[in-house]
């Protein structure tokens, strides 16, 4: 594989030499971008994959969204009027859709227009608790409204979910009202109803598409998927029907050079501005990086660890790509990475002291530091609990000595509890005298991850334990992780909504077989975590949230990675831009300057 550095420099002038369209042509405003990883399809209410949900969010709109440029994150209306004040004790929200709001055109509504309406929303919140469809977000609805638990256990004795029974908590009032109430306050329950996969659907579309509707997106959002090859290209173009937008600047921070520069470039121009947007999952990262460096792509999400030295050697942009006057993005997102443990696993899984020993010497073991210093390049910081920085409720104060890595610790421990190494080969046996091994999944798509899983087995075998790892493509990974098919593995957390609590569910017993990979159950954080729905933000839910991490730590569900840094690389020509710490993607909000693309290119 070539350096690198030569790498950089050999596609640079490449990039410059690369031929640009013809003179006087005119270009149709078409973005290019890649993922990090291959989507798993398009049907909001079966999809729980930052990528594919990414896609959603262009296609689909919830009731109510985040206002681009507003930090901390602020909700605002969609495709509702207004956002309700909780009434009866934080137990009702009641909503009104924006009349006029259309559906994309589709061939399942027969050449009618198709307005959004409240039947909308109620159908597809039903949706989440289908059995059909065994969504991954259920635990958001599930002994959430009133009158849908019973509809939905109804439907496991059937077979089929009645979509047309009445539900109490799902009240249509009119043609653009409805009204939510719920069994218990939840005073974030809001957010929940801004999360880009909690949209409305067609009822008629679904049934039309049957179960190819991962295929079929049909929403009310800004684009349309026009064409989709499977784990290669997936294209958007500008949904005709659409009403438009146009940038809020009230929330905008005027020192910020990013908020400027948006307001500059979007302020009073109808938004969408973009006729095409061209998307390509690229799992490994050199082939993702040279795509951006050859100006095949427009920006670059996440810029790959491996080549940050070259790109931001002693943190300032590389001569190189300062003179393409290339712009860089930092962000701390709030996210958590985590390797998870199988608690149903017959070796690695329980909550016997032999089962907990065994999992937190792991993670003694584990060295978090070079996988931070080295494999990360120092673009991490170590998380201290399953809150990361900059959602509500995260405690900076929290310190978990639990998770450092130290193996003196975890050999003592390891010896304690009868893991030793009875046959002298150098490798440990269970307390039952059997051959201890375990096993490691992780994410085939990239170079980064099979490091990852090598820091594993190399840290394991320092302490005398034998681990083997087991490369799994992302999709394949992510339903392994849903069904308990495995004894450890990789994964990460990206807020849907900016509140502990969302991270935290990762943990609550009946979110395991969607949420709760490591399907975790403890009465005692179940308890903590039910009382702390009802409490507003303040200092008794957080003291709430504090003994839920403790518990986290003393059982060892997981072990807690880091907090990622990403540095997002976008070229001049790309206007608008501003990195959402929520929102997945913002081709809504961007503009490109053709012309300028196009002299760069020749």
């Amino acid at each position: 594989m070539p350096r690198p550095a030569a790498l950089l420099a050999a596609c640079l002038a490449c990039a410059v030499l690369a031929a640009g369209p013809a003179a006087g042509a005119v270009e149709r405003k078409v973005l290019r971008v890649a993922l990090r990883t291959a989507e798993a399809g398009f049907d909001p209410q079966r999809i729980f994959d930052r990528y594919s949900v990414g896609i959603v969010e262009n296609i689909f709109e919830p009731l109510l969204t985040y206002d681009y440029l507003a930090r901390p994150v602020r909700l605002v209306p969609l495709t509702a009027e207004a956002i309700p004040e909780p009434e009866e004790g934080g137990t009702r929200y009641t909503f009104r859709i924006r009349p006029g709001i259309l559906f994309a055109d589709d061939p399942a509504f027969k050449g009618r227009k198709r307005e959004l309406v409240a039947r909308d929303i109620e159908y597809s919140v039903k949706r989440f608790r289908d059995p059909r469809y065994a969504s991954p977000y259920e635990w958001l609805f599930e002994h959430k409204i009133a009158g849908l638990d019973e509809v939905a256990d109804a439907a496991k004795k059937t077979g089929r979910f009645d979509y047309d029974a009445k539900v109490a908590g799902l009240e249509v009032r009119d043609r653009y009202t409805i009204s939510f109430k719920l069994l218990e306050p939840d005073f974030n329950f809001l957010y929940v109803l801004a999360m880009p996969n909690v949209v409305p659907v067609a009822r008629e579309v679904i049934e039309a598409y049957g179960d190819d509707t991962m295929a079929h997106p049909v929403g009310t959002g800004p684009f349309v998927l026009k064409d989709w090859v499977r784990r290669s290209k997936i294209v958007l173009e500008r949904n005709p029907n659409h009403r438009g937008y146009e940038l809020d600047p009230r929330w905008a921070d005027p020192a910020d050079e990013w908020d400027r520069r948006a307001i500059d470039e979007l302020a009073g121009r109808r938004l969408p501005l973009l006729d095409r947007v061209e998307i390509f999952p690229i799992e490994e990262e050199q082939p993702r990086f040279l795509a951006w460096i050859n100006h095949e792509h427009d920006y670059l999400d996440e810029t790959p660890a491996e080549f940050i030295e070259q790109v931001l050697p002693n943190g300032r942009l590389a001569p190189a790509l300062a003179r393409q006057h290339v712009a860089v993005f930092r962000e701390e997102q709030p996210e958590v990475t985590y390797d998870v443990f199988n608690l149903e696993d017959p070796v690695v899984g329980g909550y016997g002291p032999e089962r907990v020993a065994l999992r937190r010497a792991l993670v003694l073991a584990h060295d978090r530091d070079q996988e931070i210093s080295i494999l990360r390049k120092g673009q991490a910081i170590p998380a201290q609990s399953a809150v990361p920085p900059g959602v509500v409720g995260y405690d900076a104060g929290f310190r978990a000595s639990q998770q450092d890595h130290d193996p003196a610790r975890a050999k003592a421990l390891l010896d304690l509890f009868g893991y030793l190494d009875r046959d002298g080969d150098g490798w440990r046996e269970s307390p039952e005298g059997k051959p201890l091994a375990l096993d490691y999944k992780y994410n085939a798509g990239s170079q980064s991850n099979r490091q990852l899983a090598e820091l594993w087995v190399k840290s394991a075998a320092a302490v005398g334990v034998r681990l083997s790892a087991s490369a799994v493509q992302f999709v394949d990974l992510l339903n392994d992780k849903r069904v308990g098919k495995f004894q450890m593995a990789g994964s990460a957390w990206i807020a849907d909504y900016p509140d502990a609590q969302n991270f935290l569910q990762l943990f609550y017993g009946p979110n395991t077989g969607q949420s709760n990979e490591a399907r975790f159950r403890l009465a005692q954080f179940d308890a903590l975590y039910r009382r702390s729905l009802a409490v507003p933000d303040g200092a008794e839910r957080n003291a709430l949230y504090r003994e839920m991490n403790r518990l986290i730590l003393a059982y060892a569900p997981w072990r807690l990675g880091v907090h990622r840094v990403f540095n997002h690389l976008l070229y001049p020509w790309v206007k608008g831009y501003k990195k959402h710490p929520i929102l997945y993607t913002n081709f809504k909000y961007l503009d490109l300057d053709v012309a300028a693309r196009q002299a760069a290119v020749k």
